[in-house]
């Protein structure tokens, strides 16, 4: 990893002291169970939340959340974790079209602090219609933010006045604002990372659709990203809007509206209509469905910005431009290597082997995006293709009629055609 994003890293989440603050935490953490039906300790997210003390775990059980105390949540700058049981795809705190999810304002928050994991929808405020942060710096990952609208700015997020700021794994997709931000909206921070995010969809009613960075004195790391097909009234701005120290690296930015990006550095990206930058490319990143399983690329949620195969954005990225694990999402308790997987909870680092290394850094070489294509005989997701792939696939055999694990065509079923694709990529992939 090269010293500046190594730094970076460090910087953004104090990595030496969050290791120790976890250490800490974990040996006199209690841990707080929120359920709506009333098998928690509460039923509602902010009782869980006023329950617990530094270093503490609140646990939200599956459902949809609704009311006064399961929306404009705050923490009361707790160094607290507040995280759904089994995903955003299973927690859903909706907003209701009043408030928003999240609310963090001037009260410190530091970024051990740690929203993870919910589907925030329906928000509607000023600024910051799923999330607002101002004088605080808590991190959020495992986020879905969908649907939310903002009158002002930061669809989605807005932060102000914050010394960090840590997005990791989210999707941000169908927010609106009237006027900067669609997605995200970020004015002057200290040190931020955005990282293995997808961002598509927002829209704004005057300028800066998808994401809008200002960074007048500190730096801040846009890192394999998915930012598509975002977009704004006024042609004035871009869909990436950046202003200082912002780094974008390993990314797609495609199909926004009126324009790509502008501003700040840009390297190892696929921008479509091209961009300056050491090892910029501008071709087609030959997403795996960007219309969705409804034909409709108007329908943001369905969309599959996978990498197909021949992507020119496979081994094209820059290995050191990933972001230090500081989330430990692979919990090894190696907080200091590059970020394993990527938004959908694939391995990171996959090399292809029908297509040349074009990125920089030792091979495997990293993919643009939020997604690292994955090599279509690795049936158990190791990186990959051997024996234990040719037993998935030979106790699949014969399924039909979709969701078989022996399915490497993802034709739906499992026959002599996987058959051939795995034995193809036999003995190949990473490690």
């Amino acid at each position: 990893m090269s010293n500046r994003i190594q730094s970076l890293a460090l910087v953004i989440l104090g990595v030496p002291v969050l290791a120790l603050a976890l250490v800490t935490a974990t040996a006199n953490a209690d841990t707080i169970h929120v359920c709506w039906d009333g098998s928690g300790d509460y039923l509602t997210i902010q009782e869980g939340i006023d329950a617990a003390s530094d270093g503490d775990e609140v646990v939200v059980c599956d459902g949809t959340y609704t009311g006064p105390l399961n929306k404009n949540l705050e923490f009361h700058g707790k160094a607290i974790t507040v995280r759904s049981a089994n995903g955003p795809d299973n927690c859903i705190i909706d907003c209701e079209n009043e408030g928003r999810g999240f609310y963090f304002l001037f009260t410190g928050e530091p970024p051990e602090a740690l929203v993870d994991g919910f589907t925030i929808t329906n928000g509607r405020e000023w600024l910051g219609a799923a999330i607002y942060c101002r004088g605080a710096s808590p991190t959020i990952a495992n986020c879905h933010m969908i649907g939310n609208s903002a009158d002002g700015g930061g669809g989605a997020i807005a932060c102000y006045d914050c010394d960090a700021t840590a997005i990791v794994n989210c999707t941000i997709v169908g927010n609106y604002c009237g006027y900067l931000g669609g997605g995200i909206f970020c004015q002057r921070v200290g040190t931020g990372v955005i990282a293995n995010c997808k961002i598509a969809g927002n829209s704004s009613g005057f300028v800066v659709g998808g994401l809008h960075a200002s960074i007048p004195s500190g730096a801040a790391d846009v890192s394999g990203c998915t930012i598509v097909g975002n977009s704004s009234v006024d042609p004035a701005n871009c869909a990436c809007a950046l202003d200082g120290a912002v780094n974008v690296v390993n990314s797609v930015v495609w199909d926004n509206t009126p324009c790509q990006v502008e501003g700040g550095f840009v390297t190892y990206c696929d921008v479509q209509g091209g961009r300056d930058g050491e090892g910029n490319i501008d071709a087609d990143p030959l997403f795996f469905d960007p219309d969705g399983p409804d034909d409709d690329p108007n329908t943001w949620e369905d969309n599959d910005y996978r990498l197909s195969a021949g992507s020119p954005c496979i081994d094209a990225g820059d290995n050191d431009g990933v972001p230090a694990d500081v989330l430990d999402l692979d919990g090894d308790d190696d907080t200091q290597e590059p970020i394993p997987f990527d938004l959908g909870g694939d391995l990171r680092f996959i090399d292809d082997p029908d297509t040349d290394d074009t990125g920089h850094g030792e091979p495997p070489i990293v993919d643009m995006g939020a997604y690292e294509y994955q090599i279509p005989g690795d049936l158990n997701g190791d990186g990959g293709v051997g024996h234990a792939d040719l037993n998935v696939l030979l106790s699949d055999w014969g399924c039909s009629g979709g969701d078989c694990p022996g399915d490497c065509d993802f034709d739906g079923d499992t026959d002599h055609s996987d058959l051939g694709i795995l034995l193809h990529y036999w003995g190949t992939g990473w490690p």
